[in-house]
């Protein structure tokens, strides 16, 4: 009889223990930088911790010659992994795109060499292959995008993704290798190389 009572009590705290780690599994959100309710993105703390993906640099259009604004593009260290791995970016996948403010100087390296300076905002990409915010117009085509200017690193200037950001990607699609899934065709990947390296 002890027995008996033993394995019930042994098995409902299996069970309650089962339940708890179900419910926090179901809780918690794919990605830590977004609100798992409404799919509003921030920027994530500590990213520059993280791998540079690839880095840009816009050239001025007016005036003297030099760097208008210089991009930094991290990634979590799995991203980059898995990229590697299997040429697709993994659900979860979070591109943190760091806008820079420039100065351009003479240096013994050349006449106008740029280098970054302040912040001046961020992109944030994060890879869904679920669909998981269908009624938000931050999120669809595969990703959830989001602007923000430095003064603001958790409220988004972004309305709508399809009018917000989707003008700029669309070239990337043209540029994507053909043998990319249709929705990571709206990564500029060729500009990445670590992806490449195996």
């Amino acid at each position: 009889m002890k027995r008996v009572a033993m394995s019930v009590v042994v098995l409902i705290l299996g069970l309650g223990s089962w339940t708890g780690w179900a419910m926090t599994a179901a809780e918690k959100p794919f990605v830590s930088n977004i609100d798992s309710q409404t799919g509003d993105i921030h920027v994530p703390e500590g990213y520059t911790l993280w791998p540079v993906l690839g880095t840009w640099s816009h050239a001025k259009t007016e005036g003297d010659s030099g760097i208008q604004e210089h991009h930094v593009v991290y990634t979590q260290p799995e991203t980059i992994q898995h990229y590697q791995q299997t040429g697709e970016f993994p659900d979860g996948a979070v591109l943190v795109k760091e806008l820079l403010n420039t100065k351009t100087m003479a240096m013994t390296t050349g006449p106008a060499v740029g280098h970054a300076t302040t912040v001046k905002g961020w992109f944030v990409l994060i890879r869904d292959t679920k669909g998981r915010f269908p009624s938000s117009s931050l999120w669809g085509d595969g990703w959830g995008w989001s602007f923000f200017d430095a003064e603001d690193s958790m409220h988004t200037e972004s309305k709508d993704y399809k009018t917000d950001c989707i003008p700029c990607h669309t070239p990337a699609r043209q540029l994507a290798p053909k043998e990319a899934v249709d929705s990571d065709k709206w990564i500029y990947s060729f500009g990445y190389p670590v992806l490449q390296n195996k």
